[in-house]
């Protein structure tokens, strides 16, 4: 091999390797911006969210779940109808069926709510007070566990 030949192809494999470095630094710079596109998509996302109110983590939908695996069917659905002062204050402002087809020019009046149904309420309110109270005891009443005692201390 001549040295003109040599000197040709230690050319071409540096022509070669300039080339390589090139097409690897637009590889890492294009990846570089993407992460960094995602990252600031994302932050922005979780930004806006939280701005407008709509946090996960103490949004209702997250409370209403652990509430319902925590408390009682029957709680549950009395708070999730507004609870019994909702369903009571509902009960008590109802209009009979009769007033409504008739459709009378005279304000309706409220009809009262049978007893029975009060009796109800009452019961389910107390009843609910009754839950939250054991609640709050099982709390207090919780002890730490006696330390460990070992024959090396």
């Amino acid at each position: 091999m001549d040295p003109s030949e040599k000197q040709t192809r230690i050319r071409e494999a540096q022509r070669r390797l300039d080339a390589r470095r090139r097409r690897v630094g637009i590889l890492r710079s294009r990846a570089i911006a993407v992460s960094i596109l995602c990252f600031a998509l994302l932050w922005a996302v979780v930004f806006v969210q939280m701005a407008t109110g709509n946090d996960p983590v103490l949004g209702a939908g997250l409370q209403a779940a652990g509430a319902k695996a925590t408390r009682p069917d029957k709680r549950a659905d009395s708070e999730a109808a507004g609870g019994a002062g909702a369903q009571l204050a509902e009960a008590v402002e109802t209009t009979s069926p009769e007033e409504d087809e008739e459709g009378d020019d005279e304000a309706a009046e409220p009809v009262e709510p049978e007893a029975a149904e009060l009796e109800a309420i009452e019961r389910e309110v107390a009843e609910s007070e009754a839950i939250e109270a054991a609640e709050l005891e099982a709390i207090e009443v919780e002890q730490e566990p006696a330390p460990v005692e070992t024959a090396q201390s």
